[in-house]
């Protein structure tokens, strides 16, 4: 299925950043956590996507941002037809947004010690799995 595209806006909805409860030398976890929506005329996706890093039980920092993705006719119509928004789409989506937050956290954590952590590559085979269902109206 091909779903025609452009990034139509996006936000950063939250961000945090504590750089004195961070130890240098220590492991730096990160989570993830990606989801969904589409607008009812289908024109619009909204990938909204967070990231927190933590070592031990210090939270370090935290972001989420939103990407929303016009949809045109032409993909509006595949979408429709298959009343679902392909996995494939979905992680292609999430992609865009993980690059726009790893760029908005290097930005903002510029001259503190946050800076020289990146975040790391994500397995979005992993963390898509499933399909978006689009629910259609009744009749």
């Amino acid at each position: 299925m091909n779903i025609p595209y452009r990034i139509n806006q996006i936000k950063t909805v939250q961000f945090a950043i504590f750089p004195d409860k961070y130890v240098n030398g220590e492991d730096v976890s990160v989570n993830a956590n990606f989801n969904f929506n589409i607008s009812n005329d289908l024109t619009t996706i909204r990938c909204i996507s967070s990231f927190t890093y933590s070592q031990k039980e210090n939270l370090l920092l935290t972001i989420e941002i939103q990407c929303f993705f016009g949809i045109s006719p032409e993909g509006i119509e595949e979408l429709s037809k298959e009343e679902r928004v392909p996995v494939e789409f979905l992680r292609y989506m999430a992609t865009i947004a993980t690059g726009t937050a790893r760029g908005i956290i290097h930005a903002k954590t510029e001259n503190t010690v946050l800076n020289s952590i990146i975040l790391p590559p994500i397995n979005l085979v992993e963390a898509i799995k499933n399909d978006l269902t689009i629910k259609t109206k009744c009749d």
